[in-house]
């Protein structure tokens, strides 16, 4: 009589499941690597955009300041918004007088759009009449 062993087919059966868990489990680690990459690159163009944006925004402010210096008569003159647009920056400055016209407030603001919407940088001052 002849009896069969049993045995190594059961641990056959037990190496191909801890096989199945372990590819489990590199894929599953694998798989948040590769998210953590994602969200680290898209943030970091985000990163680059503000600062990009921000960089216009101080700009304007440095055009308006410049503007006052060089010519006060027709700087205290404007009034309202003025755009520029810096491929896909657009930058609205904006004038309003203040105070008895003593003051004007001069607003920047520099937006764009990207894959999760439209942002913005905002900037703004007080530019005073000394005389």
């Amino acid at each position: 009589m002849k009896i069969k062993s049993t045995r190594k087919k059961t641990i056959l059966g037990q190496s191909i499941i801890e096989v199945i868990v372990a590819l489990s489990l590199v894929v599953i680690v694998v798989l948040g690597l590769i998210k953590v990459t994602v969200v680290s690159i898209n943030n970091a163009g985000f990163a680059k955009d503000q600062r990009t944006a921000t960089k216009y925004a101080q700009e304007g402010l440095e055009n308006a300041r410049k503007e006052k210096e060089d010519n006060e008569a027709v700087f205290w003159e404007k009034s309202g918004t003025e755009e520029e647009e810096f491929g896909k920056f657009n930058r609205e400055t904006t004038y309003t007088e203040t105070e008895e016209n003593q003051q004007m407030h001069v607003e920047v603001v520099v937006s764009w759009e990207d894959s999760k919407g439209t942002h913005e940088s905002r900037l703004e001052t007080f530019l005073t009449k000394w005389k």
